[in-house]
């Protein structure tokens, strides 16, 4: 009985990354990533929540089937699926370079998935989180403003891609920005109760925002006086050079 149930278990296991393996690429270290971000926080260990899908597993008897049925099954499901459109290839190749830390590779995939289909705000995201990744802040910007503009009712992408564009502007620093952006996120999911999101996580990064504001209100005289002592020692002429002092006379 031990045995069947710790095969239950692994069997369970395999068909939750299954699940949920593809649905965000893992977040790049540093900062909020996709995966293990300030909307999505991550469980002890780095996994990530499943959030999204569930999965049952039964161990009694009359829940195993034999082999032979399972195999026919599984034959069965992939004659009945249709084959992945070039879209879904794309994107699945952008998945694997990312996973691989291959960032060119994966903005070069996701880029093609959004010639597949420009209007699928789910392909600018992974772009700009690939961007991000690659060190391209600008273009993640862009990508993530794309997303934006075709999300429509989507609301729980919505809600992923005002994360990641918050984020973005902390990593610029962009402070007042950044506040604000993360106030929009607060905002959008206090108007759309059926999103899951985490208000928490706004007002914590609000807080650390307005803290970067303080410092750098604080900082101003500091760098005023830091110019104020480059301009002055640019401008004192520098002394000729001269011939060194002769040696002392010796003592007789």
């Amino acid at each position: 009985m031990r045995s069947l149930l710790l095969l239950g278990s692994t069997f369970a296991a395999t068909l939750a990354v299954a699940a949920f393996g593809f649905a965000d690429p893992p977040g790049a270290k540093g900062g909020v990533s996709l995966g293990g971000s300030a909307a999505t926080p991550s469980a002890p260990g780095g996994a990530r929540l499943a959030t999204s899908a569930s999965v049952g597993f039964s161990t009694s008897a009359g829940a195993t089937a034999p082999a032979s049925s399972a195999a026919l099954s599984t034959r069965a499901d992939a004659k009945s699926k249709p084959a992945a459109g070039p879209r879904s290839v794309a994107v699945a190749k952008g998945h694997g370079a990312y996973m691989a830390r291959d960032y060119t590779g994966a903005i070069q995939a996701y880029k093609e998935a959004t010639l597949q289909d420009a209007s699928d705000p789910t392909n600018y995201y992974f772009l700009g989180e690939a961007q991000i990744a690659g060190g391209s802040m600008l273009e993640a910007d862009a990508s993530f403003a794309t997303g934006l503009r075709n999300v429509g009712n989507k609301d729980d992408l919505h809600a992923k891609l005002l994360v990641v564009v918050a984020d973005l502007r902390e990593r610029q620093g962009k402070w007042p920005e950044a506040k604000k952006a993360w106030e929009e996120y607060a905002q959008f999911l206090s108007t759309h109760p059926g999103v899951k999101g985490y208000a928490a996580t706004a007002t914590e990064r609000v807080k650390v925002v307005d803290a970067h504001t303080d410092l750098d209100t604080k900082y101003v005289p500091v760098r005023q006086r830091i110019e104020q002592r480059l301009k002055e020692n640019a401008t004192v002429p520098q002394a000729a050079d001269e011939p060194p002092p002769p040696p002392p006379a010796k003592k007789k």
